[in-house]
């Protein structure tokens, strides 16, 4: 009975296998999708490209659209077929037209004559633009030809020389200042509707029109210059801030210069960022910090904002030649919520000029099993 059952079971699957075999080979192979072009009898065509395979549009403003024609010339002896392969992006476009100039997929060029292809294209970034449409031939030397266009896209509004500001080393006790300039390259009337910072109390930011003179300099029609100001109290330590500006242009109407340096003062902070990187919930954890104060002097400190649920404690060491030292006591305390901490930590003091101290929090707190 069991021998009967496999034999059964081997002739399905032995006839289930010749069935597929029939359909796959009954099946009829489907047709190319693709349009195909054959090198056609009698005398070969000769492709002659007029000009270079690249060219160089310079600067475009963003959101423009440009062009440039080549000239393919046929010098061989017999006709010439010339079809668009592909393009590098949907961007770029290559037309071929007709004698009477209407667009064909394929035109046919006879010998001793020649078509213009023309590739279009359109800036939809800024920064470097490069790209390629690709046109096969029946040429049997030059099946394809890869025609490219470089250049600059230039931005909608324009942040010179960059939109970041690194103010290298500081001193909280005495004002910074730096400057900006904000020009577009295609709204000669642009107007900044809005500027402000991150960090209103310590930075400023004022934008006024520039001068005819400096515009000339700069071969622009309008533009603005921003000044920022660091004012005295920049917390020690380094700082990453913003400047937050809105514009009238559709196609950047906000932009962000950010503003970087390290404030090295009276009071330092070692380290300068609290990191805990692996806390247990249910055990919890400590860490001290050092508050160093220059010349020794007492300092008083408050907390005024800390992340919630943490402990933090100021106590000043009391052995003599630790006069103007500090110890800072952040503690994570048992049953505390998984997951990741990462608001400062700040103090107000009492130090003239230093309005506040910022300590940048990191803190994992984790489940007990992924403690270990």
């Amino acid at each position: 009975m069991t021998r009967s059952i496999g034999l059964a079971c081997a002739l399905v699957l032995a006839t289930g296998a010749w069935v597929l075999v029939y359909q796959m080979l009954a099946d009829p192979v489907p047709e190319p999708t693709i349009e195909l072009h054959r090198q056609s009898e009698g005398p070969p065509p000769k492709l002659e490209l007029v000009g270079e395979k690249f060219h160089e549009f310079g600067t475009l403003p963003a959101f423009t659209k440009g062009s440039h024609t080549w000239e393919f010339k046929n010098t061989g002896e017999g006709p010439m077929d010339i079809w668009l392969a592909e393009t590098s992006c949907s961007c770029t476009v290559a037309t071929l037209k007709s004698p009477e100039g209407e667009p064909k997929k394929t035109v046919t060029v006879p010998p001793g004559q020649s078509t213009p292809i023309e590739v279009s294209w359109e800036a939809k970034r800024w920064g470097r633009f490069g790209q390629s449409a690709t046109l096969g031939t029946s040429d049997p030397e030059n099946p394809s030809v890869t025609l490219t266009v470089l250049g600059m896209i230039l931005a909608p509004v324009e942040v010179q020389p960059s939109e970041f500001i690194n103010l290298a080393e500081i001193s909280p006790e005495e004002p910074h200042r730096a400057s900006v300039k904000i020009v577009s390259p295609d709204r000669p009337d642009l107007k900044l509707t809005k500027v402000a910072t991150s960090r209103p109390g310590v930075i400023v930011a004022e934008a006024r029109p520039m001068t005819p003179a400096e515009l000339e300099k700069l071969k622009v029609k309008s533009g603005y210059n921003v000044t920022v100001e660091v004012k005295p109290g920049m917390s020690p330590g380094r700082f990453t801030e913003d400047i937050l500006i809105e514009t009238d242009h559709p196609h950047r109407p906000s932009l962000k210069v950010t503003v970087t340096g390290r404030s090295v003062g009276p009071i330092s902070v070692i380290p300068e960022r609290l990191r805990m990187p692996s806390v247990a919930s249910q055990a919890g954890a400590s860490q001290d910090l050092t508050l160093l104060i220059r010349g020794g002097r007492d300092t008083r400190f408050e907390v005024v904002s800390k992340p919630e649920k943490l402990r933090v404690a100021i106590a000043r060491e009391d052995r003599p030649e630790a006069k103007g030292k500090y110890r800072l006591t952040v503690t994570v305390p048992p049953g505390m919520s998984p997951g990741l901490v990462n608001d400062p930590i700040v103090l107000k003091t009492d130090y003239p000029k230093i309005g506040e101290v910022r300590i940048p929090v990191m803190i994992y707190v984790s489940s007990r099993s992924e403690a270990g």
